[in-house]
């Protein structure tokens, strides 16, 4: 609703100017004080509310907050390209937004049947894979003022055959469960393609169970 008030409050602008020096301000211009608000207050409510369901900081459970900006962004376009008196070249915003908005809806479906994918990979590990030991190697130091980390870290670890391997996942972890350099962890791997990354899933040691091994990932 903020996104749609803010740019339908933008065309409220090009909408004055068609009015003539002497017209009084379209109510729409207004819509940018309380639209801005809007925008921010949406933005930080559906981050949260998200972050309590999924656990993660970036994993949204059904549409994520681009794609939502995108739709309201068009909607306001289209809002105000329909009110101007002659829109001319103003055709091309809603039109540009409306394909904007359409390709981050495309390309969070796509997110979320690799996120299904994912898990439906983890379930038939945990019942057919192999869990080893092994040992962090290298993962980003935080500030002290910083909440936690999103970032990468590099596991090693030997696998049945005794070959050595790394791996690196990118993962996100608060700052109470943030391992260090030199910490243990559980590698869940496919014995039969061990060299497949796609298929090793990190996690604190002792991990046994699906949650266990989502703690750690993006």
């Amino acid at each position: 609703m903020g996104a749609a008030l803010e740019v339908r409050a933008l065309f409220g602008f090009a909408e004055f100017g068609a009015m003539g020096d002497t017209a009084e301000p379209p109510l729409a211009i207004f819509g940018m004080i309380v639209g801005l608000p809007l925008l921010i207050i949406g933005f930080f409510v559906h981050i949260g509310a998200s972050r309590r369901f999924t656990g993660k900081l970036i994993s949204a459970p059904v549409v994520g907050p681009l794609p939502i900006l995108f739709v309201g962004l068009a909607l306001g376009a289209w809002w105000g390209v329909l009110s101007l008196p002659s829109p001319g070249a103003f055709w091309l915003v809603p039109i540009g937004l409306s394909i904007l908005a359409l390709a981050f809806l495309l390309l969070g479906a796509v997110v979320r049947a690799r996120r299904r994918s994912q898990k439906d990979v983890l379930a038939h590990l945990l019942a057919h894979g192999r869990i080893e030991q092994g040992v962090i190697v290298e993962i980003p130091e935080i500030d002290p003022t910083s909440g936690g980390l999103l970032g990468t870290v590099t596991v090693k670890f030997t696998d049945a055959t005794g070959t050595d391997r790394w791996v690196q996942k990118t993962g996100q972890w608060p700052r109470r469960d943030l391992p260090v350099t030199g910490d243990p962890a559980s590698v869940l791997y496919d014995p039969a393609r061990p060299a497949d990354t796609s298929r090793i899933w990190l996690a604190p040691l002792g991990s046994r169970t699906a949650a266990d091994f989502t703690r750690w990932h993006a």
